[in-house]
């Protein structure tokens, strides 16, 4: 018989710590973005091309990196901290050789591929500025990916948490110091922001090495029969085949973002702007459900790593319930408050009254867009890792482009119509969710039986 009250408190000793971690991060971001944002309009465009490129890179790593944290959680489950120690350096030894390889891809050919989102010449060329210093910032980012996977799976969101403080505030003082100039340093402007971004790369993945491997580290005491340098392939395909639909799950919604971006400016700047501006709002609210996902996964597998499907339903439960309640508050909030929230944003009336809506329509959606990261998740970790990017697929690529594209260019609806579909697409992911998750527990619940 389980303590459902201790177990509450291991869901949220999880998830508080990616709550603020996260909150963190969304303010170390604004506060970049609002240095930048006081440089030259094509240093911000340069930045935003650049973003748009290491974003789907970022995807790819985040991925993986879920693979990582799903069998390192399982396996922590079965008690083997051999093998977590393996999938871990195994993850960290194959990222970093995949990072070295778009680092020097994009050092080489930096203009080709930037040139396909701009073909001005000022913003190209402060972009290939940013892009060939940023790169050399890749392996870090790995490093961090890895760390944070590894703590992650074995319960413990706090050390990154820290490493994320740590590496943001460095990231803000040398922004500062670098971009205008400061302590007898010359402002470099956009290549500042690029140098400090690096810098704080740098740092995080040092602290999170040094939490990895220093005498009290996680894996220091862990002994494993081969060396770090030596390959086991079959680790490795376990860690790719789970990690990989997570990375094309991610990668999705960027190719689309690029698809959507294109068709809501075809109702004008001002639709675009007050969207990216209803964006923000949203994910204001968005930021106290965000760690569930992660929590169901890693809960999850630890759970099917024990054998137990008992207490893999309880956490489930448990956080279904949590979630739903954190959702229902966000949601009245945007239905009730859009204004307020677009008010946050700007004080142009017109984006206020194009933005208002979008927040007011995403606050039917809050509760199935944050139970699916659930469902998915638990999926997930049950061994079912492609349905999370089928579920995917089917939302952005049957529902969200399809029915954007007819109502923008066929019916010529008003931008009303688009936040609907938008929201009928998240709506369609937690419905095909839920139906999959209950043809699939049954099953898993036999193969933990066994």
């Amino acid at each position: 018989m389980y303590n459902k009250k201790e177990i509450n408190k291991e869901i949220y000793r999880l998830i508080i710590p990616m709550i603020l971690e996260n909150i963190l991060q969304i303010s170390a971001g604004l506060i970049s973005t609002a240095m930048i944002g006081r440089l030259l309009a094509s240093d911000v465009s340069a930045q935003g091309i650049c973003i748009r490129v290491t974003d789907t890179l970022w995807c790819l790593y985040k991925g993986i990196s879920v693979g990582a944290t799903v069998l390192i959680a399982r396996t922590y489950g079965e008690g083997d901290a051999q093998k977590c120690k393996k999938i871990a350096e195994q993850t960290l030894l194959t990222e970093i050789a995949i990072a070295l390889f778009f680092q020097i891809v994009l050092f080489l050919f930096c203009k080709p591929v930037l040139g396909f989102f701009t073909k001005e010449q000022a913003v190209l060329l402060k972009a290939q500025e940013y892009m060939r210093i940023i790169v050399f910032g890749f392996p870090f980012i790995v490093v961090m990916s890895v760390v944070t996977a590894t703590f992650h799976g074995h319960g413990n969101t706090k050390t990154p948490m820290f490493i994320a403080i740590i590496m943001n505030l460095i990231n803000i003082v040398c922004g500062y110091v670098f971009i205008f100039g400061a302590l007898g340093i010359k402002g470099m402007g956009i290549r500042g922001a690029a140098v400090s971004l690096v810098v704080a790369q740098f740092s995080g993945a040092l602290i999170g090495l040094y939490m990895l491997y220093n005498k009290n580290g996680l894996l220091r005491n862990v002994k494993t029969e081969q060396s770090f340098f030596t390959l086991d392939r079959c680790c490795i395909r376990e860690i790719y085949t789970t990690g990989i639909p997570a990375a094309l799950e991610s990668m999705f919604w960027q190719f689309s973002a690029i698809i959507l971006s294109k068709i809501i400016l075809s109702y004008g700047q001002l639709s675009f702007a007050a969207y990216q501006l209803g964006i923000q709002a949203e994910t204001v609210t968005e930021m106290p459900a965000i760690g569930f996902g992660t929590a169901a996964t890693t809960l999850a597998a630890r759970a099917i790593g024990k054998k137990d499907h008992e207490l893999q339903q309880i956490y489930f439960k448990q956080l279904l319930k949590s979630s739903a309640a954190i959702s229902i508050c966000t949601s009245l909030l945007l239905l009730f408050l859009p204004h307020y929230f677009m008010n946050m944003m700007t004080n142009n009336p017109s984006l206020k009254a194009i933005g208002a809506l979008y927040v007011f329509i995403m606050g039917f959606v809050q509760i199935p867009q944050n139970l699916s990261r659930i469902y998915n998740g638990t999926l997930r970790a049950a061994g079912y890792k492609n349905i999370p990017m089928y579920v995917a697929g089917f939302g952005i690529w049957v529902i969200r482009i399809p029915l954007c594209l007819l109502v923008a260019y066929i019916l010529k609806w008003d931008i009303l119509f688009i936040w609907i579909v938008i929201a009928l697409d998240q709506i369609s992911r937690f419905l095909l969710s839920v139906f999959v998750y209950a043809k699939k527990n049954k099953i898993f619940a036999l193969r933990t039986a066994e």
